[in-house]
Formats: C-alpha cells, sequence, structure tokens
C-alpha cells in the first residue's frame, strides 16, 4: 500500500504516467498495475488522462491531500525506528526558503554533521508559502523562513535579523554623495527582484510609504545575477545583509548609507510544528540552529513553551 500510495503522489505531481515511472525507476506498466490496485483498493476511479496529461479525480485529489500526510509520517516512523536500532543514523528533511539555503543554512548543517556524521540530510527549498506548507504536512521536520510565521499549529523562534542594503560597486559609490538622502534614491539605476517577489514587494512597499519610485533598470531572480549585476557597475540594489555580507568583507561591494530612511530589516526565523515530540535527530538539529545563532528558546519538548 505504501508504495502504491507513492506512485499515485509521484504520478499526481509528475502529470504523467510515463513521467512518474522514469522518476521512480519502474516500468510503465508496473506504474499502472499500482494504480489499478490503489483504485481497487477504494473503490473509486482516481486518475483520468486529458490532453495528454493526468489529472486526479476529485476522489483522487481527496487521496492525494492524505497520502502526503500518511507517507510523511510513515518515513518519521521508519527514521524513528532506525535511529533506535542504530543510534547516531538516520535521515532529517529541512525546509528552507532559497535565501536561507544559499547563504544561511550551509554552516548549520556543517555543525550538526560533525555531531552526527551519519545522519542523511535532504533540504527541501520553496518559497515562504511553499515551506510552511513542507512543515504543516510534516514533509520537513523543521524549517527555516525569513519573516516570523504565525499560524495556527505552528511554533516560529526568530533567530537573527538580516537588514536589507543599499549596495553598489567600489567604483559607481564614489561618484555618489555619502551619506545618500532618501529622495536621491528615485534618480539612480537599480537591479532588482523579479515579480513576483516577497522580498521585492516588501522593499518596494517600504520605499513608496516614503514617496520614493526606484527606476527599475534589470530584474533578475537570482542573488548572484543581481550582485552580479552590481559588481559590473550597472547599477545598484538593495539586497539582504546575508547575501552580501562576504561581497563586502571582500571589498567587493560598498553599502551606502541612506538618510532619512527608516531600517529595513527581515528577521530569519525557525519554524516547527507546535504540537507533538519530534524525532530525536529533528530535535538534535533544532537543538542546533538555536545554538549557532546564540538564541536561548525553550522549546516544547523540552518542558514548557519559548523562553
Amino acid at each position: 500500500m505504501i508504495q502504491n500510495l507513492r506512485t499515485f503522489v509521484r504520478v499526481v505531481e509528475a502529470g504523467s504516467l510515463t513521467r512518474a515511472a522514469g522518476d521512480l525507476h519502474l516500468s510503465q506498466p508496473a506504474v499502472t498495475k499500482q494504480l489499478q490496485a490503489l483504485e481497487a483498493e477504494f473503490g473509486s476511479r482516481l486518475l483520468v488522462r486529458e490532453h495528454h496529461r493526468v489529472r486526479p479525480t476529485l476522489g483522487g485529489e481527496a487521496l492525494y491531500r492524505y497520502a502526503r500526510r500518511l507517507l510523511a509520517l510513515y518515513d518519521q516512523a521508519r527514521a524513528a525506528v532506525a535511529e533506535l536500532e542504530e543510534p547516531g543514523r538516520g535521515e532529517v528533511a529541512v525546509g528552507a526558503v532559497s535565501t536561507v539555503a544559499l547563504y544561511t543554512l550551509p554552516p548549520v548543517l556543517l555543525d550538526f554533521s560533525r555531531r552526527y556524521p551519519q545522519v542523511r540530510l535532504h533540504v527541501r527549498i520553496g518559497d515562504i508559502a511553499e515551506t510552511v506548507q513542507l512543515v504543516r504536512r510534516g514533509e520537513v521536520g523543521l524549517a527555516l523562513v525569513t519573516v516570523p510565521v504565525e499560524q495556527a499549529g505552528l511554533l516560529s523562534v526568530p533567530l537573527f535579523d538580516d537588514p536589507v542594503r543599499l549596495v553598489a560597486a567600489p567604483a559607481r559609490a564614489r561618484h555618489l554623495p555619502r551619506p545618500l538622502e532618501a529622495a536621491a534614491l528615485s534618480e539612480l539605476e537599480f537591479i532588482s527582484y523579479q515579480t513576483p517577489s516577497r522580498f521585492r514587494s516588501f522593499v518596494d512597499g517600504m520605499l513608496e510609504q516614503r514617496g520614493i519610485i526606484p527606476a527599475v533598470r534589470m530584474e533578475f531572480n537570482s542573488h548572484e545575477a543581481v550582485k552580479g549585476m552590481v559588481k559590473a557597475g550597472l547599477g545598484v540594489a538593495m539586497v539582504p545583509e546575508s547575501v552580501v555580507r562576504e561581497d563586502l568583507a571582500r571589498g567587493e561591494l560598498v553599502a551606502l548609507e541612506v538618510q532619512g530612511l527608516p531600517p529595513l530589516v527581515r528577521t530569519t526565523s525557525l519554524l516547527l510544528p507546535r504540537e507533538g515530540e519530534p524525532a530525536r535527530l529533528v530535535a538534535a538539529l533544532a537543538e542546533t540552529v538555536l545554538e549557532h545563532f546564540g538564541v536561548r528558546a525553550r522549546l516544547p519538548w523540552a518542558g514548557g513553551g519559548e523562553g
């Protein structure tokens, strides 16, 4: 049954029996047989073909939602049993938004791997909404996101403030007044993030409150692309400090002070399910995250609420 459910979930997500078979390293007849067994088990048609794609029926959509949760719980149960049989071994799934996955998570996972060298880590990267849902569905044990999340059933622990910096290439910065007046920002050429982007909306909204409408010269969906264009002298950019900390230290970028502009800050946070006790390795990773950032917080399973 578990394997049949895994196959069903993969088919729904791939929208194709052929693609799902390739992903699962199965033959297409084997995939079809598993789906037929599942439909017989539930006494309902679960999938329909439509314009060279496969989509779930209403019953299939309901099963898909439950199957995702069931498979996550099954994987957690296997990990818990494996940890008891072979302490220090197992797997942990972590969710993260791209900024955190690229610039914040690596040293944290290095700390954890040094303590638990036999543990396999799986990182799932998505936007904030996707990452929150991964935690809610139990598909990851914990996640790191760039804003505090206030939702029922979830515990959000602030880790550190990540200021937004206005940066420029050193050669370009030499020709700008220091400090800049906020009104002067409307006259600069900006390298920005593509819309829709939560970070772009956050920055644009704060600037618009001050009557500042940036002149966007280029847009990219990558931190590295934005930094590359700024380093080339093609414009300035508003970026999270965590993204450019090393570039600033090497002198490849310069942070510009802006008078009359309130601090723009995002708060990177640890996200956990509020109810239930996590697997031992998930709890160990959560403790490692808190220790890495010097955060004193009492997690629910440690006895009590947040401290």
